[in-house]
């Protein structure tokens, strides 16, 4: 799932931050920036969270714990914790956060992680202007969807479009996923693994990676998205972004 974020950021037509707003732990860092950073990566997420102790008033400023993608003029990082022992310390920081990349220019896409437990990240989830679960077609995954489909609806409301994102590796076709789950399918991601492997593990790039079916369908599932949900594609510097958060079911793979 982190892989459908950042493939989404990578193709978002604009300025972007991906913040790793998984409790579990970051992926970007040891994946596909592995290679790629020749810079100190800053203290992130987690110097974000003490900051926030340190301060409890205070209005967070982003721009210190953020780092450039190299290579992705638009793109830049706030990556997550490294040891999900460290997890614990990020509850009081969802809130504050979430004002702070609201009012932030340009859109934010933030990864969630597997969604449903205690240490979800609530307040990006009411912050969102879009919410996407990813997942396969499979029946183990469509099962434990759907009672967190509707406890997120829930709790987004009328504030949030929520979509699913598929990756095409299962049995089932997107009208069967969203007859079942009652939730509308905004893209079929192929399962191609030498190009995904590129943004989950760093892997060499083919010569064909930029035009390959992988990003084109980050392409699309963008387009569908800011079509959906009204998100601000421009990422003007005069006006605050909207938050875009991509969510999984315990179950799914990491893609």
């Amino acid at each position: 799932m982190t892989t459908t974020a950042l493939g989404l950021a990578m193709t978002w037509p604009g300025k972007v931050l991906l913040a790793e707003c998984d409790p579990m732990g970051r992926r970007v860092l040891p994946g596909f920036l592995a290679d790629r950073l020749r810079e100190s990566v800053g203290p992130g997420l987690l110097g974000l969270a003490m900051a926030a102790e340190a301060d409890p008033r205070a209005r967070l400023s982003l721009e210190e714990y953020v780092l450039p993608v190299p290579g992705e003029d638009s793109v830049e990082l706030l990556h997550g914790v490294r040891d999900p022992r460290h997890g614990v310390r990020l509850g009081p920081l969802w809130g504050r956060l979430a004002e702070a990349l609201v009012s932030r220019p340009g859109d934010v896409i933030a990864d969630l992680g597997r969604i449903g437990g205690r240490d979800t990240p609530d307040d990006l989830l009411r912050a969102a202007r879009a919410v996407v679960m990813v997942l396969k077609p499979t029946l183990t995954q469509v099962d434990v969807a759907g009672p967190r489909l509707d406890a997120l609806t829930a709790l987004v409301g009328d504030r949030a479009m929520v979509g699913l994102c598929l990756i095409a590796d299962g049995p089932y076709s997107a009208a069967e996923v969203e007859r079942v789950l009652g939730a509308p399918v905004l893209a079929e991601l192929p399962c191609s693994p030498a190009d995904a492997g590129v943004l989950s593990d760093g892997a060499r790039p083919r010569r064909t990676f930029r035009a390959s079916l992988l990003l084109r369908s980050f392409t699309c599932l963008g387009r569908r998205i800011r079509a959906t949900a009204g998100s601000s594609s421009t990422g003007t510097e005069d006006e605050g972004g909207a938050v875009l958060s991509t969510v999984g079911a315990p179950g799914r793979g990491d893609r």
